[in-house]
């Protein structure tokens, strides 16, 4: 079934190719490379259907030092076919919204081939598969004030995410290690079955809970494969965001030392803070994560802790444009990776974008005798 739905998603983001041929003269302004599909796009999404299709290719570059010690490259890219329904607007029920996200990856593993990193240099580094990797309905109650969510479903779109950390190309500025390196969960470049409800009392303030099946990569129910369990709450204030959440994964862990845990847990928090807006319109903001887990029950990632700055419009020209500087640090029991990443992210159409990142990865793998890692990464998008 899976493979069937992802087949039609192909599909639908091949057929439109033939906007191309729209003879539109505003192409380089359109939101999509393809345009209204001659107009089809648009009538859709006045009746709730929107369709959305990228494509990412991504060139790295290993400069030197890392657990391999040579320089090398590769390439990798990402198809993202995307389908959001909206009920209401196809004149069913009010709140309602579905969503299936068919993932095709393709690459050559820089972290695991050519540099040895514990973070994940590059974000979109995933095995290669053609997938539906998420499928999911959300029914919205009370104005909003409760949504309830079931099926395939990324768990990092809703917790532990940061705005401002987005920006940038290391996988632990997405989610921290400190879960992602330690238990089977819902995520990229694999989403788990799971169930979300989501609360909004008041104006800025939400709570939110999900339990996910314990390992995506089999999309089984097996009991000893356990249950991801995690929780959320969170405060808007000025712009600002603070979010603080714990999780706990169920199955049995088996240490390297030969003890026997009945399950993983964790605490986690992050904060989005914007500190400036200049006269230009350029905004400056902060962003942190910390993450903090037993280190007696995770042999890979004992503690985590991340922030940078983020600057968007740095120029009146380029409003759209972003740069930032950040570090990433993730603790193990010998020693401490630490990653220090610097990109910009180039606006070139609305459907265009370039994005630089170099990065310099201290202690690949959390060990301290291997030399510094040297990374460069030259990333494009593309809206079809």
């Amino acid at each position: 079934m899976q493979s069937k739905i992802a087949a039609l998603l192909l599909c639908l983001a091949v057929v439109p190719l033939t906007g191309y041929a729209e003879g539109n003269s505003n192409w380089l302004e359109a939101d999509s490379m393809t345009g209204s599909w001659g107009g089809v796009r648009d009538s859709m999404e006045e009746q709730g259907v929107t369709a959305e299709f990228v494509y990412t290719g991504e060139s790295v570059r290993n400069f030197s030092g890392g657990a391999f010690n040579r320089a090398g490259s590769t390439y990798q890219d990402n198809l993202d076919l995307m389908l959001t329904v909206d009920s209401e607007k196809l004149g069913m029920w009010s709140g309602g919204t579905l969503f299936v996200h068919g993932l095709r990856t393709n690459g050559g593993d820089p972290s695991a081939m050519l540099i040895g990193d514990l973070q994940t240099a590059s974000n979109i580094e995933a095995p290669n598969q053609f997938i539906v990797h998420q499928a999911w309905y959300e029914q919205q109650f009370m104005d909003g004030q409760l949504a309830i969510l079931a099926g395939l479903h990324d768990l990092n779109s809703d917790f532990y995410a940061s705005e401002y950390g987005g920006l940038f190309l290391n996988s632990s500025f997405g989610i921290g290690p400190d879960v992602s390196g330690n238990v089977a969960t819902s995520l990229f470049p694999k989403a788990a079955l799971g169930v979300r409800i989501k609360i909004q009392p008041a104006e800025g303030f939400y709570l939110q809970g999900a339990v996910y099946d314990g390992d995506p990569s089999t999309r089984k129910m097996n009991t000893t494969e356990g249950k991801m369990f995690i929780a959320e709450a969170g405060v808007s204030v000025a712009d600002g965001s603070y979010k603080v959440g714990y999780w706990q994964h169920t199955a049995n862990i088996t240490t390297a030392s030969g003890a026997v845990y009945r399950s993983d847990y964790g605490l986690y928090g992050v904060v989005d803070q914007p500190l400036l807006e200049l006269q230009n319109g350029s905004k400056i903001g902060a962003f942190m994560q910390y993450g903090w887990v037993p280190a007696s029950r995770n042999d890979s990632v004992t503690a985590y802790v991340g922030g940078g700055v983020h600057v968007q419009g740095l120029m009146p020209s380029r409003a759209d444009d972003e740069l930032g500087l950040a570090i990433a640090r993730a603790s193990t029991h010998l020693s401490a990776e630490t990653t220090l990443e610097f990109t910009y992210h180039a606006v070139l159409t609305p459907w265009l974008a370039l994005q630089p990142s170099f990065q310099l990865i201290d202690n690949p793998g959390g060990d301290a005798a291997i030399r510094t890692a040297k990374v460069g990464l030259l990333r494009f998008e593309v809206s079809l």
